[in-house]
């Protein structure tokens, strides 16, 4: 559905923001560095679901399919039933 075609890199002083021609006005968003803006149009070309949460953020605001949104959605709600590793001793002193 979407392809690289469909999106646009405008810099902007320090950063760049990356928007989606084909959709509407809600669908860009602002990233730092010029090689994120690339990665992220990979990604959502390939329909692959990114690690950083910002990037998933940013690739569900540009992304016009929803099957790809749901895709992201359900990584979001597994990564929030994710048991992270809690160590009670830190900064025990004797």
């Amino acid at each position: 559905m979407d392809k690289h075609s469909d999106f646009k890199i405008i810099k902007c002083g320090n950063h760049c923001v990356l928007i989606n021609t084909k959709g509407s006005y809600s669908q860009h968003t602002h990233i730092k560095r010029y090689g994120t803006c690339k990665l992220l149009i990979d990604l959502i070309c390939n329909k692959r679901v990114p690690n950083s949460d910002y990037l998933r953020t940013s690739a569900k605001r540009l992304s016009r399919d929803e099957k790809y949104i749901r895709k992201i959605e359900i990584k979001e709600e597994k990564d929030k039933q994710k048991q992270y590793y809690f160590n009670p001793q830190k900064g025990v002193r004797r």
